[in-house]
């Protein structure tokens, strides 16, 4: 399947606002090699909150023709609205919402923006975000069979063989289609790619073309003591196409790997120049090894802006440093693309 967005949007038209992330500070300055294009906040991030989560703002503005998507709605705290209000941003043009995948440092804002939001904007959700979650570590080196992981559970974390097991909070269904209709708000549920704009994709359900890639020790709960690995199936990314410049590639998480995202994308859309990689590339987990092969591989892409935040981790942005795309990403922090 391919999507043509070759009629991509012109440069300087997109602008990408963090709204929520792990780091806030007035004190990162602004680079100047990345001329305009990456935005630090200053003393705008005076009253902006950090927490475990990740919302970004997309506004791309063509004359007198102004489009707002925003992905992902931050953590359980609080904090998306009170950074919305802080920062200035204005959610009453918002028309699409993207949820990148069912964890709730990703939807927790949800509840709170929907009635704040015109009526008819939609919502796009993966039908997978509503599935049970739970969180199995593994111990360093210790692989065990999915079938003997549930009814063994508490045997192997006693066993050391384990490391930790936690059931996640959920993204209610029943309770986001209520608030929804109540405020006359649509929820899309897809699993497919879908054209939101001129230029602008979904990625749909990601290709694993590299199993090692996908998030290890996480699985979903099909019952109390049968448990499935997760292959995230739900996460969702969004691929932005700048004439002449090449794929933006936006992420909650990548869990299903940083490089399966990206060649997604490249495949989904026929585009292989990629210009922007933004977002959360969960690498806080991954050996050298692996980091390492992730960021040869963005350097072959040789990508204008980096900037990997939210569960990237310090190696990943220690090594990418290297590489004069790489930037860091805090509370407020714009992409001016």
């Amino acid at each position: 399947m391919t999507i043509d967005i070759s009629n991509g949007i012109e440069e300087g038209d997109i602008l990408i606002k963090v709204i929520t992330c792990n780091t806030t500070s007035i004190t990162l300055l602004t680079e100047k090699k990345f001329a305009g294009k990456v935005i630090q906040p200053d003393v705008k991030a005076t009253r902006a909150l950090a927490e475990h989560g990740l919302a970004l703002s997309i506004r791309i503005t063509t004359g007198d023709t102004s489009h707002h998507i925003l992905l992902d709605t931050g953590g359980l705290n609080g904090t998306f609205m009170k950074n919305c209000e802080n920062l200035k941003v204005n959610l009453d043009d918002v028309e699409k919402i993207v949820l990148s995948h069912g964890h709730f440092d990703h939807f927790g804002g949800l509840m709170d923006l929907i009635p704040k939001l015109k009526e008819g904007t939609e919502i796009y959700i993966n039908p997978v975000c509503f599935e049970q979650n739970q969180v199995v570590q593994t111990a360093e080196g210790v692989e065990i069979p999915v079938e003997e992981l549930g009814p063994n559970l508490r045997k192997l974390e006693k066993e050391g063989k384990v490391l930790r097991s936690a059931k996640l909070p959920t993204l209610n269904k029943d309770q986001i289609f209520a608030l929804a209709n109540q405020h006359n708000i649509k929820i899309i549920e897809i699993n497919k790619p879908e054209k939101l704009y001129n230029g602008v994709i979904t990625s749909g359900e990601i290709e694993i073309f590299d199993d090692d890639e996908v998030t290890k020790g996480m699985y979903l709960a099909k019952s109390r003591k049968e448990l499935e690995k997760h292959t995230f199936r739900d996460e969702t990314s969004l691929y932005v196409n700048v004439k002449d410049k090449g794929l933006v590639v936006l992420t909650g998480c990548a869990h299903t790997g940083l490089m399966n995202t990206i060649k997604h994308g490249q495949k989904l859309t026929g585009i292989k120049k990629i210009y922007a990689i933004i977002g959360g590339l969960h690498k806080e987990y991954e050996s050298d090894e692996n980091i390492e092969k992730s960021v040869q591989f963005v350097e072959n892409l040789n990508p204008e802006v980096t900037c990997g935040m939210h569960c990237t981790g310090f190696r990943f942005n220690t090594v990418m440093m290297r590489h004069p795309s790489h930037t860091l990403g805090i509370v407020g922090t714009e992409f001016h693309l």
